[in-house]
């Protein structure tokens, strides 16, 4: 095994210390993984191993795919089907069952943040259905903060 120099002092005496950091995505639970650190015992010095970068790719990509799963099945819960969906988002037939079952890949970033805003806001799916037309989308944008509005005002009535 070959030495392992410091980047900052350049002595040999760096060690790597293991230890675990937790990374999160909208929509899907937190997960921790064991990354790796170089530590200079003369310096003091720390930094990132180069291997972690795979490590967090990885699992960023299984929790991206547990995101999208768990929007996607929220939504059918709150009464959207697949088909509806694709046919507000002009998306084709069968789109959003290679989201949500592709075990293999991760949905594109554009896919993701996609579904990750109508699950936020999902009265942005009667907006699609309405094309999008600004007047329609408008209402829709008010109807939906006032009601906010009302829910905070009935829920805490020492704010308003």
């Amino acid at each position: 095994m070959e030495k392992v120099i410091c980047s900052y002092c350049g002595k040999d005496t760096v060690s790597i210390k293991d230890h675990e950091i937790e990374i999160s995505e909208p929509y899907a639970e937190s997960s921790t993984v064991k990354i790796q650190e170089r530590v200079c015992s003369h310096c003091g010095f720390s930094e990132d191993d180069g291997s972690n970068d795979l490590v967090i790719q990885k699992e960023l990509a299984a929790l991206k795919r547990v995101s999208m799963v768990n929007v996607l099945d929220e939504l059918n819960a709150m009464g959207h089907t697949t088909a509806s969906m694709e046919r507000a988002l002009g998306l084709p037939a069968r789109t959003i069952a290679r989201w949500k079952n592709e075990r293999s890949m991760s949905p594109s970033a554009a896919a993701l943040a996609l579904m990750r805003m109508i699950r936020t806001f999902p009265w942005l799916l009667a907006v699609a259905d309405m094309h999008f037309e600004g007047e329609a989308a408008r209402n829709m944008l008010l109807q939906h903060a006032a009601k906010e509005l009302e829910d905070i005002r009935f829920e805490h009535p020492e704010v308003l």
